[in-house]
């Protein structure tokens, strides 16, 4: 891939060339002409002392249809079950408000399907951020994971399957996760915060086993 990249009057334009262009190319166009252009802007806002952020708000094909970006992931939509738009919204809403670390859990975890290359950690962070929701005063680090786990129902090896491959990005060091990991990172954290809403719904009593079985990675 080639692009050519224009920002122009905060007006951003990215030009990509392919040998063959496919529409399931789409999601590595995204990410990778999102990362070109944010590496310019926040060279600026470093100089400038500004926050500012990219938006990339349509793509043109090849034979010039244009249609809308969305950062989406649809098969998500399906695991959150605690509430629908219709009911339980409001209530959640107000819990959410009101609590300042699972506002940002909850932040960390759109910013994941947003800006894809930082999901695993955003997704650790999210969970950490339950952690301590759940956690009694005074306990360890390792009480408060298993507190966490026995509250929602959670097997050790599910959670550490997002917490383990945060590691190495979250310390600043090089290296690829691959995509499907990255998605199936995404797709664990998306369920363990429904099942913590569930939580919340009961009062922050212990979720039921028989209707919540315990997550495993099997």
């Amino acid at each position: 891939m080639e692009f050519t990249c224009r920002i122009e009057n905060s007006n951003i334009d990215v030009e990509c060339q392919v040998k063959e262009y496919r529409s399931e190319y789409l999601p590595e166009f995204y990410r990778r002409a999102l990362d070109i252009c944010r590496a310019q802007v926040d060279l600026v806002a470093f100089k400038m002392g500004w926050g500012l952020t990219v938006v990339l708000e349509s793509f043109i094909d090849s034979n010039g249809i244009a249609s809308q970006i969305v950062p989406k992931d649809d098969s998500l939509a399906q695991l959150c079950t605690a509430f629908s738009l219709d009911q339980g919204l409001d209530e959640l809403c107000i819990k959410v408000i009101q609590s300042v670390p699972l506002f940002m859990a909850l932040r960390d975890l759109i910013a994941a399907i947003s800006l894809p290359n930082v999901a695993p950690v955003d997704c650790a962070r999210a969970m950490d951020r339950l952690k301590h929701l759940v956690a009694s005063p005074g306990m360890t680090d390792k009480q408060a994971w298993l507190q966490l786990r026995q509250a929602l129902q959670i097997d050790e090896a599910y959670l550490k399957y997002i917490t383990d491959y945060s590691a190495n990005p979250r310390h600043g060091k090089p290296g690829h996760i691959p995509g499907t990991v990255t998605t199936e990172i995404t797709r664990r954290a998306w369920i363990i915060m429904n099942r913590f809403f569930e939580y919340l719904k009961r009062g922050n009593v212990v979720l039921d086993p028989s209707e919540f079985p315990l997550l495993t990675s099997l």
